[in-house]
């Protein structure tokens, strides 16, 4: 017999692996778009829960699980840690420069990066634009975080906190 716990396991496992797939590239891709992966993963959650008639909302805190362009934030998020903290993917942590302001500020102790202009929709979709932009505008506990898996706890704390 399938228990409740076992169902959820089985449908995030299943599910969140497929949302989660090459998510980064969905950055910044039209609302109508995010907004169809958003009913697959709350449809989900009502099968999961089998409650039709909760808000979706209530549901996906149920589970502990993100909204899709909080997901989408959450994977540009860990890159990011991962690059700026241990330089892997190199070819990642290339892309990144940390912030070095001409005089000395408070802000140079804030662990920022710089934000490359960028004039296109299709340039602001970059790695090198959009993990700057979400980075610098995470609290500077959670990019301060001391492993990747307390990042992990902290931004998902946070982005939760944040809805």
């Amino acid at each position: 017999m399938l228990t409740r716990d076992m169902a959820r396991a089985v449908a995030a496992s299943l599910t969140q692996t497929r949302l989660d797939f090459a998510n980064p590239v969905l950055l910044g891709i039209s609302s109508s778009n995010i907004d169809k992966l958003q009913r697959v993963q709350n449809c989900l959650a009502r099968v999961v829960l089998l409650d039709q008639s909760s808000l979706s909302t209530s549901l996906l805190s149920q589970l502990y699980w993100l909204s899709v362009p909080k997901r989408l934030e959450f994977k540009i998020a860990t890159l990011t840690y991962q690059s700026v903290t241990f330089g892997q993917p190199t070819y990642l942590s290339s892309l990144l420069t940390p912030y070095q302001p001409h005089r000395s500020l408070r802000s140079v102790s804030q662990n920022l990066l710089t934000v490359p202009r960028c004039n296109s929709s299709f340039g602001q979709r970059s790695f090198s634009y959009s993990a700057p932009r979400i980075w610098n505008g995470l609290p500077l506990a959670v990019r301060q975080s001391p492993s990747l898996d307390s990042f992990k706890r902290n931004l998902k704390t946070y982005y939760f906190a944040s809805q």
